[in-house]
């Protein structure tokens, strides 16, 4: 299916008039809670049109925490496939609204009202965050504050009508950059039929895609296709959403002829950084900081190079939600703390090299955990792991490891083997005390793994 920006527009006045006729009005908040794709584009941008506030409720949640999306932020309506709406039962006040074909709009009544501030500006989006340090929460973005950092990330990445995107994140998790971005400069985007390796290449070759803005998870799938060949079209491939291993990076710019580009995303801030100038040679870098931002680097104990990462810029959130802080309280003098820890290179590079309560402090000897994860992953029987700090029956803390092994591999034994391994490679300090095997590692909604124990301190 093609559908061209004029097709587009009529479609979301066409939803932006049944929803007005529907009951909703400006500074309503709405839970968007659909698939990617067109559909969600147009009901997004229907809901904007009537003037309301849009609250992303990814469909990959479980009911109970698409329920707490709706006990945390004051929703008005769910906007959701017909047949989809269950979840929103325990706060429903009225009958759904047929808005499309297999499209309702659920009138709800959430437990909570929006804090005081909430009005004083024209709110666009609330967004939670992924939630990897600590209780998640939803960030305020205006109009005005996603128009800013789109035209603060084109400056670098230029896109404009010839460009043509191939899509394949989550829309929940990405758009008041990526999407709004190629919509208000006029790109084409492209969605293949599915995200596996083969579908990707031939969209890429089929529509001349000139922009991929994928995940790790993707650019590892298309590295290793036995059928790949070179994209001449393709002038940017994008990663984001979270690091970005050399060696994925390195076959695929073998086997593609073009460098994977890493990206720093955050929804607090925008998009401060792009390794554009320096892919090809520092594939761990997400590049310098883009000419709308400024970066500090704040000591903080953790010796040699390696500093906190604080932003100043445009496009900064307005508010955080739940509990609400409005932007002046949550910047120091214009400066936002990422919470991210990394380093700085000759050129200017950076390159993150974890959180900073990712880092483990054994009896004072610091260290992150990407190192022992490294470490692990290299083994040839771990396909992934993850390591976090422990507190034992002394109140001291202890690194612990989830692992993962790779199919078809006897795990008998496999921990104290990995502990044996470790114990060759890193310093007694930092080998995982203890090594739990698990099916999956424990992740955030939006993909990220977990560096922090369970409910009741269990890994």
């Amino acid at each position: 299916m093609r559908i061209t920006y004029d097709e587009l527009d009529r479609s979301i006045q066409d939803l932006a008039e049944r929803l007005h006729n529907a009951g909703l009005k400006a500074g309503d908040c709405v839970g968007l809670h659909d698939r990617s794709g067109c559909r969600y584009i147009a009901l997004n941008y229907a809901v904007w049109r009537c003037g309301g506030c849009i609250v992303p409720v990814a469909t990959e949640l479980a009911p109970e925490e698409k329920q707490e999306i709706c006990r945390q932020i004051a929703l008005d309506y769910v906007l959701s496939p017909s047949d989809e709406t269950a979840f929103v039962e325990p706060f429903r006040r009225g009958k759904d609204a047929a808005i499309a074909e297999n499209v309702a709009l659920a009138p709800i009544r959430s437990p909570r009202d929006h804090p005081p501030g909430f009005d004083s500006f024209q709110a666009a989006f609330i967004r939670f965050t992924s939630g990897t340090t600590g209780n998640s929460k939803g960030v305020v973005l205006s109009h005005q504050t996603i128009e800013e950092r789109i035209h603060a990330a084109n400056e670098a990445l230029r896109i404009g009508p010839e460009d043509r995107v191939l899509w394949l994140l989550p829309m929940a998790y990405h758009f008041a950059v990526s999407i709004v971005s190629y919509l208000t400069f006029g790109a084409t985007m492209v969605m293949p039929a599915n995200h596996l390796a083969a579908a990707v290449a031939a969209a890429c070759q089929e529509h001349r895609a000139t922009l991929i803005y994928a995940s790790p998870t993707h650019w590892a799938w298309l590295a290793d296709y036995p059928h790949a060949s070179p994209l001449p079209s393709l002038r940017l491939a994008i990663s984001t959403t979270t690091s970005l291993d050399r060696e994925v990076a390195r076959r695929f710019h073998r086997r593609y002829r073009l460098p994977l580009t890493q990206a720093l995303g955050i929804i607090e801030v925008g998009l401060p950084c792009i390794n554009l100038d320096f892919a090809a040679e520092k594939d761990e870098s997400v590049g310098r900081v883009l000419p709308a931002y400024q970066l500090r680097m704040e000591d903080i104990g953790l010796g040699g190079s390696l500093r906190e990462i604080w932003f100043r810029g445009k496009g900064f959130l307005d508010a955080y939600y739940h509990p609400w802080r409005p932007r002046n309280e949550i910047l120091l003098d214009g400066w936002f703390r990422t919470g991210d820890v990394g380093e700085l290179d000759a050129d200017g590079c950076l390159f993150l090299r974890g959180r900073r309560t990712d880092v483990i402090s054994v009896m004072g000897m610091k260290f992150f955990p990407q190192e022992v994860e490294a470490v692990l992953t290299a083994h040839p029987a771990v396909a992934e792991a993850s390591v976090f700090a422990h507190r034992n029956r002394h109140n001291v803390e202890i690194p612990y490891a989830r692992v993962v092994a790779k199919a078809g591999v006897n795990r008998d034994g496999l921990a104290s083997e990995l502990r044996r391994w470790c114990g060759q490679k890193l310093a007694s300090y930092k080998v995982p005390e203890k090594i739990d095997l698990t099916d999956a590692l424990r992740r955030t909604a939006s993909g990220k793994v977990l560096h922090r124990e369970t409910v009741g301190g269990k890994p």
